[in-house]
């Protein structure tokens, strides 16, 4: 497993963190055993980096590390969490969620704990209770070795908060397809001009990045039929010299392997194998079946449908062809009142759209595809 070292963090970390958000379930719970197994091959094979937070599987993946990991000795491995910061409404909650994490996962300490998913709005929260100072005190009392955040807003946001603060890392959402589309590029460049270490959270976007359209599919298996389709993804974000580590949301054993095998044998992203990026992601982005550019001029709808939400995921799903992930995004990660479903045709909508997209009559049969995914998955 490839190592890194950077200065102000805890030893020599792998690469490739262990990301326990979508471990493998059954019966809508985490399968104990499925998931101990992975997590048992991921240690014993050089992954020791342990990274959940305090609501993934609805609170039970803390649970569970805390139950599988004291099966290692605590200082041959790296166990992350995270604050609610959502969850904190009044002064003393910051100590009492804290508390109950480090109970539940069963340790005295964190290696890495973060601020949670951190936006201007939270930010608000951040301030008002002094939870950078809170963060801050927990490390001077040993019960954190380093201190970060999750972020997911704009990079003018981004450099005023890293810069207020001393932080031992931060984390991002960066992989090849968002550097450009989404702007994840400046938030790198912010981290890395205040020499922040970077850790990356979603390096194949939710798996859409493992799998896609089999033309855009094509440009890779051409040059190397051996290489999975996320293998790509993970070494180009290996490429950038300040990622510290990577996160990978492991749920099967193959897709472990996978990547251990990956990290094993990390070889930098060449000048022409990004060429080949280059040309998928062309590829991607000329597959818009609906073209919504996320203007939002027809928000915000009075039936609480999330118009651009919807559509993004319809395209998503087009590209990807993942029909997991699409239901996934659409059923789970989506309010029912978000969804085309809820369009009640008043047609307010129509009048705002640039694009002149015919959207009730979209979300109509935006809903009755994922209807009959979901129907086919289950």
């Amino acid at each position: 497993m490839d190592k890194k070292y950077i200065e102000g963090l805890s030893g020599s970390l792998p690469r490739l963190g262990y990301g326990c958000m979508r471990l493998p379930v059954r019966d809508n719970k985490i399968d104990f055993e499925a998931a101990k197994e992975l997590i048992h091959y991921a240690y014993n094979n050089g992954l020791n980096y342990f990274d959940t937070a305090y609501n993934y599987h609805g609170g039970e993946s803390e649970i569970f590390l805390g139950k599988v990991l004291p099966e290692f000795k605590r200082d041959t491995y790296f166990l992350t969490s995270k604050l609610p910061v959502w969850k904190v409404e009044k002064d003393g909650d910051a100590e009492k969620l804290f508390n109950e994490q480090l109970e539940k996962c069963n340790t005295e300490y964190f290696d890495f704990y973060l601020l949670h998913s951190l936006s201007k709005k939270s930010i608000e929260t951040v301030e008002k209770f002094k939870l950078y100072d809170f963060i801050a005190k927990k490390k001077e009392e040993g019960k954190i070795k380093n201190i970060g955040f999750s972020f997911h807003d704009g990079n003018e946001v981004l450099q005023k908060f890293a810069a207020a603060h001393k932080w031992d890392f931060a984390q991002l959402q960066i992989n090849y397809w968002d550097w450009e589309e989404n702007d994840a590029k400046s938030l790198y460049e912010t981290l890395e001009k205040l020499n922040i270490p970077c850790f990356v959270m979603e390096p194949v976007r939710g798996g859409f990045l493992a799998s896609f359209a089999p033309h855009a599919m094509k440009h890779f298996k051409d040059y190397n039929s051996q290489a999975s389709i996320a293998s790509w993804a993970l070494r180009w974000v290996a490429s950038l010299p300040n990622v510290a580590i990577i996160l990978s949301g492991m749920s099967s054993m193959e897709q472990l392997q996978d990547n251990i095998a990956t990290f094993s044998d990390l070889k930098s992203i060449s000048s022409e194998e990004q060429k080949l990026i280059n040309a998928v992601i062309e590829d991607l982005r000329k597959i818009n079946p609906v073209p919504c550019t996320g203007c939002r001029y027809c928000m915000d709808c009075q039936y609480g449908v999330d118009i651009p939400g919807v559509f993004e995921i319809y395209n998503d799903y087009k590209k990807s062809e993942n029909k997991q992930i699409a239901a996934r995004s659409y059923f789970t990660f989506m309010d029912e009142k978000e969804q085309g479903g809820n369009c009640q045709k008043c047609g307010e909508c129509l009048t705002k759209c640039p694009q002149q997209i015919s959207i009730p009559d979209e979300l109509e049969k935006i809903h009755a595809e994922m209807l009959k995914i979901k129907a086919e998955l289950s």
